[in-house]
């Protein structure tokens, strides 16, 4: 994701985070993983059937209906915290599911590489 760093980059953040989970609503499951660009610091690129299941676990066997963000009423719980050596960025942004905000997190690395930052999903869970 290209992001100038005179541009507010934690604002770029949350709109890439907020776009991924709007696609996991719309049902999209191909264009949200495709914005998970590399993989995390365990070696892992999380799929489709990754987050599915993260979902149904949270949902005690039956997987919640991720929801649009943008059509609930308050606002996320979201973090930006930028890393101490400048390489990049985590960003937490708690799921809206069933049609409400839960306290499943999905957390996100952006690192640096270059001229821009590479996402990657780096766990779901509760926090």
């Amino acid at each position: 994701m290209p992001v100038s760093p005179s541009s507010s980059v934690e604002a770029a953040l949350l709109q890439y985070v907020e776009l991924w989970v709007c696609r996991l609503a719309q049902g999209d499951w191909d264009a949200a993983m495709a914005l998970i660009e590399t993989f995390n610091h365990y070696g892992v690129r999380w799929t489709a059937s990754d987050v599915r299941r993260a979902l149904a676990d949270y949902g005690k066997g039956v997987e919640p209906v991720v929801t649009d963000p943008r059509k609930l009423i308050q606002e996320p719980r979201a973090s930006v915290i930028a890393f101490d050596d400048g390489t990049g960025y985590a960003v937490d942004y708690d799921l809206p599911l069933d049609g409400a905000w839960s306290d499943l997190t999905a957390q996100f690395e952006f690192l640096l590489s270059g001229d821009k930052y590479l996402a990657t999903l780096h766990d779901l869970h509760v926090l």
